[in-house]
């Protein structure tokens, strides 16, 4: 059952850690809401081979791990907490848990700077320590360079404070010059260690050369206290420029989360489809990790992704590991490398998870060697939570486009249906009173009489026949499944075959052709085209007097030729030219014989227009009627053709 409730995990490298992350997994289980891991990285915070251990295991159980930077941890969770919404934070307490701060535990702390979340503390009997901060000696790793740094700052220091001595400046001021050394060696090493080794080195190197008695490390009780004063100052000066250079660091950590952060929403928020959405992550994870990838969306299907263009991951995408992208799909847990389950896999595969489950999986080609680290890891959940929200997003869309859809189609074939019940009637009635008519008294009439109903009963069979043709063709062209079969043509023979086809009440209307070229030639489907001309002539025959002018025109213009059907009828309304192009909208007067349209002609045309890559419209022939226009791309004639 899916609940409002928001599981905030706190990790720790302390052994004891994976009894809080089981619990609230069990507890995000239970509120059927997953939990977050939330990680606080502080200046000296050690890097214990158990929190990489709690991590994995946080990873395992599906939490989302998250990196915050800070030198006080209660308010680092606190912020975090109310940013993220999460509603209960569980922590670890052991028996002898290090108070701090003013003497406050960070429980304590955490209770007054977040009084509205509720709390679940954790014991650990078996422990008999809380986690402490282990020295720096003894984390970090020697390593030559830092050392040699070190030593030849120190020798610099020595011969700045002999060339002292000898241009006859006070001896005293060479613990100046070392307590600078110590500082410019805590800003170009990689840890603390050299800075304090280099403070008490300094201490003895000013003692040796620079007091009496010289070259001996005896001092008299009145240096011990200079000796004192320059441990302490330079011990200060290092811790203090350690720490702000690890801030600095830690700042420059925050500063590029943010920007790859940033990158992704935007090029996710650019992304049209799945496929991009996919293209997208895949870019910034490569920027991250530079590792070989492959994503697999909710179907299985694999999406390699090489960090060289062209590379073979044949090897990634075996039968194996893609059933272990979908066992990941199906059971929204991480799994391969450097992971509990199926280690030996090639791959890392992580779950993009959204609100109902896993959308897609990725695998990545990490080094077994050196996995992710933290800040890797946390970065890497990030991208990949941007993705599930991109994907969730994109699948709304699509499932929101199809229920527009569906409620088009009903609305359409309510459309349909009522125009079909209240405008096919009166030609059916027609037809089947003459018919009547015909065979229970066609002896007793006339010739002239049988001639008329005959004629009247193939005129309403001649409109039935055209309405069900445009409305064939405008359902195959809407829905795609019609091809069209495009060919120079003579715009003189299509003319010629449209008038061929027109309504027998043609005959009493003036209609004329202009055509300036004989030899006009436009790319075109010749059968859907000459079904335009129908469609619009005999709009213009129905809706104007008998004896009006009819003018069927076209010309070349530019790379276009515009076909014009004009007439010197009533006109059209303003307000109407916009709509006429609309499925069944009708305008003006029904026919003599009571008949009205569907409202399917001029929606047909602007299909089959639309469809040849033109565009067809309305506006009114002076000093009265109407024009429609519409263009088809045109042909040249070729001589020898």
């Amino acid at each position: 059952m899916q609940t409002n409730e928001n599981i905030l995990c706190c990790l720790s490298g302390a052994p004891s850690n994976g009894r809080v992350i089981r619990a609230a997994a069990r507890m995000g289980q239970a509120f059927g809401s997953g939990f977050t891991a939330l990680y606080v990285e502080s200046p000296g915070a050690p890097a214990a081979s158990s929190l990489r251990e709690n991590l994995r295991l946080a990873e395992e159980l599906g939490g989302r791990i998250i990196t915050v930077y800070g030198d006080d941890p209660a308010v680092q969770i606190a912020e975090y907490a109310r940013i993220s919404g999460a509603t209960k934070i569980v922590l670890g307490l052991s028996p002898r848990e290090n108070r701090w701060r003013g003497g406050r535990s960070l429980i304590d702390r955490l209770g007054v700077q977040a009084p509205e979340l509720d709390l679940y503390v954790i014991p650990d009997a078996a422990a008999d320590t809380w986690y402490r901060r282990a020295p720096a000696v003894v984390r970090e790793r020697f390593t030559w360079p830092d050392f040699l740094r070190t030593v030849g700052i120190l020798a610099l220091c020595t011969l700045v404070g002999r060339l002292f001595v000898a241009c006859g400046i006070s001896a005293a001021n060479a613990v100046m010059v070392y307590i600078l050394g110590v500082l410019a060696i805590s800003m170009v090493t990689t840890g603390r260690s050299y800075s304090l080794l280099a403070t008490a080195v300094s201490v003895l190197i000013y003692n040796y050369f620079f007091t009496a008695p010289y070259y001996s490390l005896r001092s008299d009780p009145d240096s011990v206290a200079t000796f004192a004063v320059m441990f302490i100052v330079a011990l200060l000066g290092s811790t203090s420029t350690a720490r702000i250079k690890q801030q600095a660091e830690q700042s420059a950590r925050k500063a590029y989360r943010t920007e790859i952060l940033l990158q992704t929403s935007q090029k996710l928020q650019k992304a049209e489809d799945t496929g991009h959405i996919l293209d997208a992550a895949a870019d910034q994870l490569r920027q991250l990790l530079e590792c070989d990838m492959v994503f697999y969306l909710a179907d299985g299907t694999p999406r390699p992704y090489p960090v060289q263009p062209g590379a073979d991951l044949s090897a990634l995408t075996t039968e194996s590991e893609q059933a272990l992208a979908r066992w990941v799909l199906a059971h929204n847990h991480h799994a391969g490398r450097s992971t509990a389950h199926q280690p030996q896999a090639r791959c890392l595969y992580l779950a993009v998870r959204g609100s109902r489950g896993a959308l897609a999986a990725v695998g990545l080609a990490v080094d077994e060697h050196r996995p992710p680290d933290s800040f890797e890891k946390s970065l890497m959940f990030a991208i990949l939570d941007e993705c599930g929200l991109a994907l969730e997003k994109d699948t709304m869309v699509r499932e929101k486009q199809q229920v527009e859809q569906t409620a088009r189609q009903e609305a359409l074939r309510a459309d349909l249906l009522r125009s079909i019940s209240h405008d096919l009637r009166t030609p059916l009635t027609s037809i089947s009173g003459n018919a009547a008519i015909l065979m229970e008294r066609g002896e007793a009439l006339t010739a002239d009489k049988r001639r008329s109903l005959a004629g009247a009963v193939y005129d309403d069979a001649q409109w039935l026949i055209n309405l069900v043709e445009n409305l064939l063709s405008i359902t195959r062209i809407e829905n795609g499944t019609i091809r069209l079969n495009r060919q120079p043509e003579l715009l003189d023979d299509i003319f010629q075959e449209a008038l061929a086809h027109l309504d027998r009440a043609a005959e009493r209307h003036h209609i004329a052709v202009e055509l300036p070229d004989d030899l006009l030639m436009a790319e075109m489907d010749a059968r859907l085209i000459v079904q335009v001309l129908i469609n619009l002539l005999n709009n213009a025959i129905k809706y104007t007097p008998e004896g009006s002018r009819i003018t069927l025109s076209a010309r070349a213009e530019g790379g276009m030729v515009r076909v014009s059907v004009a007439d010197d009828g009533p006109g059209i309304r303003e307000d109407a030219k916009p709509k006429l192009f609309q499925m069944f909208y009708t305008e003006g007067k029904a026919g003599g014989d009571s008949r009205r349209g569907l409202g399917l002609g001029l929606a047909l045309c602007r299909s089959i227009v639309n469809a040849h890559g033109g565009a067809i419209g309305v506006a009114d022939n002076p000093p009265h009627g109407s024009c429609f226009t519409f263009t088809l791309p045109v042909s040249e004639v070729i001589p020898h053709e």
